[in-house]
């Protein structure tokens, strides 16, 4: 039976929503919401004709039209959390609120079971004299991921954990979050054949897949290498003083532990801990070849984020189950880590709202119609920029890369051609304004969710990420306009 340590540590989910950090971030995208409704009023209502290819919807360019005003009523604009749940974005909502749900509920069964605090302790032995070097090596996985397979939301599972072992490094929860999902977010935005931006877009453009990779591949080694610069900096300066003192007092009610639990639970033992370690690191393992699987197999693509949760849900409930655990604390600890996501619910259905209040309004396409004008307006250099301020623009309302693909290529593309632009030069301005700003944006359901469950407000995120935001921006509009010059 469980002792009263045990059942302390089951009682004090590692997957926790802070209140602090519910509130300032409800109250940013409450500001937004409203925002986004006034400009309603102001924009007029539009729409492209749209057709079906190869079963995805993609826009004809020359076939816009104002159609007539629809004014979403006030009242409508604090409804949308809700009716988000049975609009046309119904079913993404709500496979990442149940995607939320199941890795914490499986995280919150390791932890209780000992197995996370046992996987990080033998991980911090191993690399103890080498952490900078770990951290190196860490980005550039996450990175690779992002940049070759265009994995995101497949690698949540991974970003508690990568948390933690940067906790018991001596770094902060931030550094952990740079180590996992700002890796692959800059990874995703670096693209070398992101399947589901450089591939889309290149196809959609004419273009051969996967064409112009050399220069890809030389903008992704300067980003890695000064990501890594931003992130190993920043975590040697958490080492010391305050911000090392910030991690300790966990200011805004993060659960992720700072103390040492190298103890094993009483019903566990040696034997049987390193068995469920092994057992979850198999699962582990199957999850990512099926994700590199995947960017191959367009059908298992569409299920890859369903199959990514079963992957973990089996690892962390079946280590759990090797570890020793009674079925009885097993579920507790499994609905108690569910509990400590449940107010994140709010957080996502109210990104979800601002891009439904647009879509209610009809003025999404009003918005790119107005920006193709522009850019027919203007040479290859101001076309090229325009192109990354639109997609810039529109990543804060939708943050799906392929839709976005979708929309905005097929009206760039031959635009592109009018004002001596290069395609390709067109659709790296579309990767880079797709891509950087993903961890950025509160509008973005996955930077809610990493923040939700490591309990890390919004207002402190920014304060971490913006400065290699602003620096990124300019770098990758530099390379842009040396892509035009070349001819890319």
């Amino acid at each position: 039976m469980p002792d009263k340590t045990d059942m302390q540590k089951m009682s004090d989910p590692m997957v926790r929503i802070g209140l602090r950090s519910l509130v300032f971030a409800a109250s940013i995208l409450l500001f937004l919401m409203i925002t986004t409704g006034i400009l309603t009023r102001f924009i007029p209502s539009g729409s492209y004709v749209r057709v079906i290819e190869n079963g995805r919807e993609i826009i004809i360019s020359n076939s816009f039209t104002f159609t007539d005003t629809v004014q979403v009523p006030v009242w409508r604009w604090f409804t949308a959390p809700v009716e988000v749940l049975w609009g046309p974005d119904s079913v993404t909502v709500i496979s990442i609120i149940i995607f939320m749900f199941f890795v914490a509920g499986s995280i919150s069964v390791m932890q209780a079971g000992g197995i996370l605090a046992y996987l990080i302790s033998s991980i911090v032995q191993r690399f103890s004299g080498r952490k900078y070097r770990m951290e190196a090596a860490l980005i550039l996985v996450f990175m690779l991921f992002g940049s070759i397979l265009g994995s995101m939301e497949e690698v949540v599972v991974l970003v508690p954990l990568i948390v933690a072992l940067s906790v018991r490094m001596g770094w902060d929860t931030e550094t952990g979050l740079g180590l996992s999902l700002g890796a692959i977010a800059f990874g995703f935005a670096a693209a070398i054949s992101n399947p589901f931006t450089v591939g889309i877009a290149q196809k959609i453009a004419g273009l051969p897949i996967f064409s112009g990779a050399i220069y890809r591949i030389l903008i992704f080694i300067l980003i890695y290498s000064l990501y890594t610069l931003y992130v190993v900096r920043f975590s040697k300066r958490s080492e010391t003083g305050m911000l090392k003192q910030e991690v300790l007092k966990n200011r805004d009610g993060a659960a992720i532990q700072s103390d040492n639990r190298n103890s094993l639970p009483t019903w566990s033992s040696e034997g049987k801990m390193r068995a469920s370690l092994l057992w979850f690191l198999g699962c582990m393992i199957v999850m990512i070849l099926l994700i590199i699987i995947s960017s191959f197999i367009s059908a298992l693509s569409s299920l890859i984020l369903v199959v990514v949760m079963l992957c973990f849900l089996t690892g962390g409930i079946g280590a759990g189950y090797i570890s020793g655990m009674r079925t009885g604390l097993l579920g507790k600890s499994f609905i108690l880590g569910i509990g400590g996501v449940a107010p994140g619910i709010i957080l996502v259905l109210m990104a979800a709202s601002i891009k439904h209040i647009l879509s209610s309004a009809e003025v999404m396409d009003s918005i790119l119609y107005w920006s193709a004008g522009r850019i027919s307006q203007t040479g290859p250099y101001s076309a090229a920029l325009i192109i990354y301020g639109l997609v810039l623009v529109m990543n804060f309302f939708i943050s799906s890369g392929s839709a976005k693909a979708f929309l905005i290529v097929p009206i760039i593309a031959p635009l592109a051609d009018i004002v001596g632009l290069s395609r390709q030069s067109a659709v790296l301005a579309y990767i880079f304004g797709d891509g950087f700003s993903n961890i950025l944006y509160p509008t973005n359901a996955l930077l809610l969710i990493c923040l939700s469950i490591t309990g890390v407000s919004y207002g402190r995120w920014f304060k971490w990420i913006w400065k290699i935001e602003a620096i990124i921006l300019i770098l990758t509009v530099l390379i842009l306009m040396l892509a035009v010059k070349i001819g890319y």
